[in-house]
């Protein structure tokens, strides 16, 4: 597995999301040249959750795959026959209950590393623009 990360403290709290083996690689330096490192002929599949689409499409192998998470899936360079999907949903009480089901359980995890009052979301706000690792949190309690 290839994730992208700044180096540091971000790179080591993505490898920690998971417990499979992954390999990352600095999205602020030659993405292309560090995965083509890794992966010569490209990857099996890519899931696009920020950056530039264009890019990341391009370093997915023929016969591969490219889900996007933001809407619009990019052009395929001509002869590479990727699938490509952009993924959505709608916050539905029935999904949101069944998300809440598998955190209970453990099945699903969420790092939340920065809980805030409501009071305080403007330093919610400024927390996620200071570019805060893991998922922040809005406390109404």
């Amino acid at each position: 597995m290839i994730a992208t990360a700044r180096p540091g403290a971000a790179a080591d709290f993505v490898a920690g999301l998971t417990t499979e083996h992954v390999q990352v690689v600095d999205y602020t330096a030659d993405l292309e040249a560090q995965v083509r490192w890794i992966a010569p002929d490209g990857v099996d599949a890519v899931v696009h959750l920020a950056g530039d689409a264009g890019q990341l499409v391009g370093l997915v192998r023929a016969g591969g795959a490219f889900a996007t998470t933001l809407g619009v899936v990019p052009d395929v360079p001509a002869g590479r026959d990727v699938k490509g999907v952009s993924v959505m949903t709608d916050p539905a009480p029935a999904r949101l209950a069944h998300l809440a089901d598998l955190v209970s359980s453990g099945a699903l995890k969420v790092p939340v590393t920065t809980v805030c009052d409501l009071e305080q979301v403007d330093v919610a706000f400024s927390a996620f623009g200071a570019g805060t690792l893991g998922k922040i949190a809005i406390s109404c309690a």
